[in-house]
């Protein structure tokens, strides 16, 4: 089973030790210059542990050009960097001007594509938004991933076609889901991941307690049973295409 978004350097040693004995991969993601840096060393000591470097929208209020060509430095100096992100918009709380946003949105894609790295996308709040930008670099030959995936219908459809895969976290388990329950089913399988994005967004039987990549199997059991998959058959698809994107045997 893989990981497809999770924050190892948030969690403490023992549920990183049993993640890592857990699952096949990890795809853990650095989000702010300090997240990068541990991000990097849990790649290095872990086999099965990748790493997703960038910038967070909520974190792009101080940086620089000068952090990009830091952020292309790490990219190319560390194998275990597979991707860049996540990055993206977040109109929910407007802690970050919406111009910074799109700025450092719009210079992390263009990375990616030079790097011809797949891009891990965060969108909330923003769906006419993030298609705008997004449509301005389509197609994204590389692909990528539209990370716990929020947005509507209309943005599905257009990652699917600009080349992106769609991820679901526990958050698909909530009772109040029905949208990402709706969304869900219409994705087609060979573009489907999952992910905890832990420690946040613990799924519904352990939800109130932090989250660690290990839960990816509530995860997975629900959305078999949603989907009518027989679980086992499911966890094989999703691990698939996580390789099929990464390029992972």
């Amino acid at each position: 089973m893989v990981d497809t978004h999770c924050h190892l350097d948030m969690l403490p040693q023992k549920d990183i030790v049993e993640s890592v004995k857990t699952l096949d991969y990890l795809l853990t993601i650095g989000c702010d210059k300090e997240e990068i840096k541990k991000g990097i060393e849990l790649g290095n000591k872990y086999e099965n542990v990748f790493v997703a470097i960038g910038y967070h929208p909520y974190d792009v209020g101080d940086l620089t050009d000068g952090d990009i060509e830091e952020l292309e430095r790490l990219a190319k100096e560390n194998p275990k960097v597979i991707a860049i992100g996540e990055c993206g918009l977040d109109f929910y709380r407007d802690k970050t001007l919406k111009e910074k946003q799109e700025y450092f949105f719009k210079k992390q894609i263009e990375l990616a594509k030079k790097l011809r790295k797949p891009l891990i996308i965060h969108s909330r709040s923003a769906d006419r938004e993030t298609e705008k930008v997004l449509s301005q670099y389509d197609p994204f030959e590389n692909g990528g991933i539209m990370h716990c995936f929020g947005g509507d219908e209309r943005l599905m459809e257009f990652s699917l076609e600009a080349g992106f895969y769609i991820s679901f976290a526990g958050n698909i388990t909530y009772p109040k889901a029905d949208n990402l329950r709706n969304i869900l089913k219409k994705v087609p399988l060979d573009r489907l991941l999952l992910e905890t994005d832990s420690p946040f967004l613990s799924p519904q039987k352990v939800r109130g307690t932090q989250n660690k990549p290990s839960n990816i199997y509530y995860t997975l059991e629900f959305a078999s049973e949603l989907l009518g998959i027989e679980k086992n058959k499911l966890e094989r698809i999703t691990d698939e295409n996580f390789k099929r994107l990464f390029s992972l045997s």
